[in-house]
C-alpha cells in the first residue's frame, strides 16, 4: 500500500506530477468501466477561491481514464446549488465539455446500509458505477477539523438527506462514523488529492485561502487523510475522522512516498483545546453568531439549519437549546455572515 504526496507548486504542471503516479494503477481499470468522477463540488465558487476541486486535476484525471478506454462520468450533490451550477463557476464544465464527458448530479437516492448507521441514501449513480474516483479538497473544517478524501465521499449522499445526518449523528464523533461508514460504502478504487491551492482556518468555505503545493494519490482514502494529516502536523486525535478510523483499524500500514515539506496549517477555532475532559470541552464549543452587518438575509443557512435553529425573519436570532453544533450555517453562508463565538452552554 502507497501514498504518493508529491510537490506541484502551480496548475499548469499537474499532467506533468500527476500522469506518472496514476500509471501505477492502470491495472485497477479495465476498457468499458462506468467510472465515477467525485470532485468537490461544495458550492458555486470561482476557482481561486480554493473551496472546490482545481479543473486541471479533473481533466489530468479524465485523460488518463479516457486513455484506459474507460467511461468516466463526472458527478456530486454539493451543499448549495447543483453539480452543474458548480461546475460552471469553477472552470470544471468546459473540461468535461472538450473531452465529452458526462456530468449529472448525484439524486434518485438508495437507502443502503452501513456497518453503524443503516438506511443512509446514497445516489443510484454512485452505486451502478464499476469504479469511483475520489478527486477530494485539502481543507480545514469547522466541524470535522479537516476535510480530506474521506469526508469528500459524503457528497454521494442525496440532497438534503445530508443535514439530515448531521441532525442525526448530533456529535462530531457520531457524525465522523457516518461519514466512514459512507466511505466504506462508496468505496473508492482510487483517491486524489488536490492540495496545491487549499483552504485553512475556519474552512470548508470561509476559511483563508492558501498554497499548500501538494498532489497527493493513494488506493485507499484512510492512508492518504492519515498521511497528510502527519505531514502537516496535526494531531491524529484531533481529527475525528482519523480518530475513529483508528479505533476501527481502518488506517493500514503504507508505505510513503514523498518530496513534500508539509508544514503547519492554521486549524478551525473549533479545533479541541481540552483534550482529555469531555465535559468540559462540550461547555465550551465554539457556537455560530449570524454578524447582522453582514447577513443579506437570503435564508440559505436557515433552510440548510438540519436542527431548525435559525429564525431569520425573527431578529436573525439563533436557539443555541436546539443547535446542536454541527456548523452547517457556517459553511453554506456566501456572506462569510456567521461568526463562531465561544459561549458557555
Amino acid at each position: 500500500m502507497k501514498v504518493y504526496l508529491k510537490t506541484c507548486k502551480d496548475y499548469n504542471n499537474v499532467e506533468k506530477v500527476l500522469l506518472p503516479i496514476l500509471e501505477n494503477y492502470k491495472n485497477r481499470f479495465k476498457s468499458g468501466d462506468k467510472v465515477l468522477v467525485k470532485p468537490n463540488l461544495l458550492s458555486p465558487k470561482k476557482v481561486e477561491t480554493g473551496i472546490t476541486t482545481h479543473p486541471k486535476v479533473v481533466e489530468a484525471v479524465l485523460k488518463f481514464l479516457l486513455d484506459l478506454g474507460t467511461k468516466p462520468y463526472l458527478g456530486d450533490s454539493p451543499a448549495i446549488g447543483s453539480a452543474l451550477e458548480a461546475v460552471k463557476a469553477n472552470g470544471i464544465y468546459d473540461v468535461c465539455k472538450k473531452l465529452d464527458v458526462p456530468i449529472t448530479e448525484l439524486d434518485e437516492p438508495v437507502a443502503v446500509d452501513g456497518e453503524i448507521y443503516k438506511g443512509i441514501k446514497i445516489s443510484k449513480k454512485v452505486l451502478e458505477a464499476d469504479k469511483i474516483v475520489n478527486i477530494a479538497k485539502l481543507k480545514t473544517h469547522v466541524q470535522m477539523i479537516m476535510t480530506l478524501a474521506v469526508k469528500n465521499t459524503f457528497g454521494c449522499v442525496v440532497g438534503k438527506e445530508k443535514s439530515a445526518w448531521h441532525f442525526r449523528a448530533k456529535t462530531n464523533t457520531n457524525f465522523a462514523n457516518v461519514l466512514i461508514d459512507i466511505h466504506n460504502i462508496v468505496n473508492p478504487t482510487l483517491n486524489v488529492l488536490d492540495g496545491i491551492l487549499g483552504m485553512d482556518g475556519n474552512g470548508p468555505a470561509n476559511g483563508f485561502t492558501r498554497k499548500f503545493n501538494v498532489i497527493g494519490v493513494s488506493e485507499n482514502g484512510y492512508a492518504l487523510d492519515h498521511a497528510i494529516i502527519k505531514s502537516l502536523k496535526v494531531k491524529e486525535k484531533y481529527v475525528y475522522i482519523i480518530r475513529e478510523a483508528m479505533k476501527r483499524n481502518l488506517i493500514p500500514h503504507y508505505e510513503l512516498e514523498s518530496d513534500w515539506e508539509g508544514g503547519k496549517i492554521k486549524l478551525p477555532l473549533t479545533a479541541p483545546i481540552f483534550e482529555t475532559v469531555t465535559n468540559l470541552t462540550r461547555i465550551f464549543e465554539r457556537v455560530p453568531k449570524i454578524n447582522p452587518d453582514k447577513c443579506v438575509s437570503c435564508k440559505i443557512c436557515q433552510n440548510r439549519c438540519p436542527a431548525e435553529a435559525i429564525d431569520i425573519d425573527n431578529n436573525k436570532t439563533i436557539d443555541y437549546s436546539k443547535c446542536i453544533r454541527c456548523y452547517v450555517c457556517h459553511e453554506v453562508c456566501p456572506q462569510d455572515a456567521i461568526k463562531l463565538i465561544r459561549r458557555i452552554i
